[in-house]
């Protein structure tokens, strides 16, 4: 085996180019063999000042989360199984606020003298601390969406351009799976949960969607012996650049104000035939039973045998003014 060649200190901080040296973006550090710190550039000692070390000689522990450290080692591993690699990692820094850490990105390689035998680990580093604020605030974000979506008895599936199914909540997985038997998948094709009488006018709806334009309507559904009435809203779904997303299925089920409705609608009907029937025939009949008294009553002339005729006509007009209120009782009842 060749022996490493012994390296000063200063030949050790001159390995890094000097762009990385300087760099006011990276942090660089050379740890040895022994995985204590060899070399850290000014904007690392810069960085950690408040940790009152000097670094040189001292175990690369001292400047890391201890939840990371086992990840570090593995990866030090690494670069011994794969010298010629580079492997990227993330790693908790101390913060000059106790409560709080630093996230910074790494990349480890295995570092060589001249002859090409191992002297150390070469890391280059940037604080991503901002960007991981970001995130979490975004999957914060995304998470009281999530848990508002999943709350609401709504249906809603977003749909990419090519009809797969990119996001849905918790109601329309459940819908899918009472109708299809089968709960919704993010990737799965969209015309594998549209019933087969629907799916002409599905796609005719949501490519108008497609093409920008928002749409809203009621229909009823039917599957298998039940059916519900829904409203619908295909809206498009564009990227900050204007970039289309796809389209949302929004739906919510209204079979009950749909029932209401129609209630009402009935109880209307019944109400036009009610006042038609009073207008029209309780009228002729109440005026015939006028005509017939009066003329019982006041006309002197007629024999009997014409007054029991006209009596029985009056009768018979009584008899069809009691049959038109049943049936106007019986129209109001439902």
């Amino acid at each position: 085996m060749i022996t490493p060649i012994f390296m000063t200190q200063t030949e050790i901080a001159n390995l890094p180019p000097a762009f990385l040296r300087n760099s006011v973006t990276y942090s660089v550090v050379i740890t040895d063999m022994e995985g204590n710190y060899s070399y850290v550039n000014d904007l690392f000692k810069k960085r950690f000042a408040f940790l009152g070390i000097d670094f040189i000689g001292k175990p690369f522990q001292v400047a890391m989360h201890h939840g990371d450290v086992d990840n570090a080692i593995a990866v030090v591993h690494q670069c011994f199984a794969f010298p010629d690699r580079v492997f990227p990692i993330d790693i908790r820094k101390p913060s000059n606020n106790h409560n709080e850490f630093h996230w910074t990105q790494w990349e480890f390689s295995l570092l060589k003298d001249a002859v090409g035998n191992p002297i150390g680990i070469l890391c280059v580093g940037h604080d991503i601390t901002e960007a991981q604020r970001v995130n979490q605030l975004l999957r914060l974000s995304e998470s009281k969406l999530r848990a508002i979506l999943d709350s609401t008895s709504d249906n809603y599936v977003l749909i990419s351009p090519e009809y797969k199914i990119l996001s849905f909540n918790k109601q329309a997985s459940r819908m899918a799976e009472l109708v299809f038997g089968k709960p919704l998948e993010v990737g799965a094709n969209m015309d594998e949960f549209v019933l087969p009488m629907d799916k002409v006018d599905f796609y005719a709806d949501t490519r108008r969607a497609l093409n920008g334009e928002c749409l809203h309507f009621e229909r009823e559904i039917f599957y298998g012996e039940e059916s519900s009435w829904i409203e619908v809203y295909y809206v498009p779904v564009y990227e900050e650049d204007g970039t289309l997303v796809g389209f949302t299925f929004n739906s919510i089920n209204i079979s009950e104000r749909k029932s209401s409705e129609l209630k009402i609608l009935e109880q209307n009907n019944r109400l036009k035939q009610i006042t038609w029937q009073q207008s029209h025939e309780l009228r002729r009949h109440v005026v015939n039973v006028m005509g017939l008294y009066n003329i019982i009553k006041l006309d002197e002339k007629i024999s009997a045998e014409e007054k029991l005729q006209h009596l029985d006509d009056l009768l018979k007009e009584v008899k069809e003014l009691d049959y038109i209120i049943h049936s106007i009782v019986s129209i109001s009842l439902g």
